[in-house]
């Protein structure tokens, strides 16, 4: 785990919002019908939550923006802080390659306050399960990311399954629900199954 400060980062985000969608889904699958290999479950997904996914991405990257760090030797300051002073200060600026040489390439960057902080390490661990070479430390690939190891996800983003009319008609029905502006998962999962109730409808006449 070399780099703690974007872990502490997707620890955060886990624990912020992302979690409840992952466990929101995998329920839908155990109990609510969802199928993950059919595509036109995944468009539901997308058509039905995708909106509020991002609304609940941006509204926790707002509040993360703006909380308070401490930083020893500095006064409290949050991340939109340091930018806009940043700005001001040193001018706007990009990569600043460094011409001085590293002596420690392993080790260079690591945040050794947070390397040993537990709730990062076991999220890390829990999201990048050990590969099978097991304690071996000279076995190859064992600490390099390679194309067998590497974290990697390709999304295809799926067809919709409905023709225009099709379409307008869900998406009315949907409108016309009790629950349709609620933000609870409970009201969700009550979309989903009119979602996907309304689907099969279509797709069956």
């Amino acid at each position: 785990m070399h780099n703690i400060r974007i872990e502490r980062l997707w620890c955060d985000v886990t624990q912020g919002f992302s979690a409840k969608w992952k466990h929101f889904f995998q329920d839908l699958e155990v109990n609510n019908g969802l199928v993950v290999d059919h595509d036109a479950h995944i468009w539901l997904i997308h058509h039905l939550f995708l909106p509020s996914i991002n609304s609940d991405a941006s509204e926790w990257s707002d509040a993360w923006n703006n909380h308070t760090l401490s930083i020893r030797g500095e006064r409290q300051r949050s991340p939109a802080d340091m930018y806009f002073f940043g700005m001001i200060q040193n001018g706007r600026r990009g990569l600043d390659f460094s011409d001085e040489e590293v002596q420690d390439i392993q080790s260079y960057g690591i945040d050794w306050e947070d390397y040993d902080d537990d709730r990062i390490l076991n999220h890390h661990n829990h999201a990048n399960p050990a590969n099978n070479q097991g304690d071996n430390p000279f076995a190859a690939g064992s600490h390099r990311p390679n194309a067998d190891n590497i974290t990697r996800v390709n999304v295809l983003e799926p067809g919709c399954p409905l023709i225009l009319e099709q379409l307008e008609y869900l998406n009315s029905e949907l409108e016309a629900l009790p629950y349709i502006n609620d933000h609870s998962m409970e009201s969700h999962r009550l979309i989903w199954i009119s979602g996907l109730n309304i689907c099969e409808y279509l797709l069956a006449q």
